[in-house]
């Protein structure tokens, strides 16, 4: 199998697309109306996010992405083998809001000016991670993330759960990339998660499009499955994460290999310095 990078001119106009060449054949894989993304090999760090933020240098951060525990002690209402495989959140209890500030106070020393950052969250703790960001950032909207389903919880006694929320602040001014969208971000829940507060591909993309630029750095400090990171590989950015727990850094290193580097092998690699 070869993989490799095809250029054409179309009506004055250039366009570039990855093919796979088996046996004397070639599938196209990916078209790009402008020249593909170079890949950038991220760097992923064991520990807790407020001591491993310490080692970044200041303003070297282009976006940031986060998605902390949050608080409430999750346990999956779903079948067992799910359960098993999810396993628990580290710090999901009171601990993080008493590390959280000291996280929030690293990230934006790390985070560039008139850059953004992002912060997931779930409706009964927002205001808290909204008042800890707020210290530092400046809160310019409260985002949905409105799923193609909803979470179990209570079926009797309460409205069923289909949004959650997403904190968007800055640090300066930070100027959105391709015009202004709608509060309510649309996209479909992961069906086969490997972690509880999995969050789609599709809507890290999205993210990462509207508030960075290619060869820019993405961080999350609190990896999880990656798929920030694998979003950031994707798109052509350099990416820092940081996961406290070995089976999810494990995990990051099976999906890396799966969603990223099998299909850019030998293909504008870039290893991080």
């Amino acid at each position: 199998m070869v993989n490799y990078i095809k250029k054409y001119n179309k009506k004055g106009k250039t366009y570039y697309y990855l093919v796979e060449k088996i046996k004397g054949k070639v599938k196209t894989l990916e078209y790009y109306k402008t020249s593909p993304p170079k890949k950038y090999k991220p760097n992923l760090i064991k520990g807790f996010a407020e001591k491993e933020l310490k080692q970044i240098p200041d303003e070297s951060v282009d976006l940031i992405i986060i998605d902390p525990p949050y608080g409430i002690e999750f346990k999956t209402n779903f079948r067992n083998e799910e359960s098993d495989t999810i396993g628990e959140i580290s710090l999901d209890n009171e601990k993080i809001f008493e590390t959280f500030p000291d996280v929030v106070k690293e990230c934006y020393r790390i985070l560039k000016n008139n850059s953004a950052i992002y912060c997931f969250s779930r409706w009964d703790v927002t205001e808290r991670f909204r008042a800890i960001l707020n210290k530092y950032f400046d809160i310019k909207n409260r985002l949905n993330w409105v799923k193609n389903n909803w979470g179990m919880g209570d079926l009797t006694g309460t409205y069923a759960m289909q949004c959650e929320d997403i904190i968007f602040a800055v640090k300066g001014k930070h100027i959105l990339n391709n015009g202004r969208d709608t509060d309510f971000l649309k996209f479909d829940r992961v069906a086969n998660l490997l972690h509880s507060h999995q969050k789609p591909i599709e809507l890290l993309d999205f993210l990462i499009n509207k508030s960075s630029k290619r060869g820019d750095t993405v961080l999350d400090c609190y990896a999880g499955s990656g798929s920030t990171i694998i979003s950031a590989v994707n798109l052509g950015r350099k990416s820092i994460g940081i996961e406290l727990n070995d089976k999810y850094l494990n995990i990051i290193g099976d999906r890396l290999e799966k969603e990223c580097y099998s299909k850019v092998k030998g293909i504008n690699w870039i290893e991080k310095s």
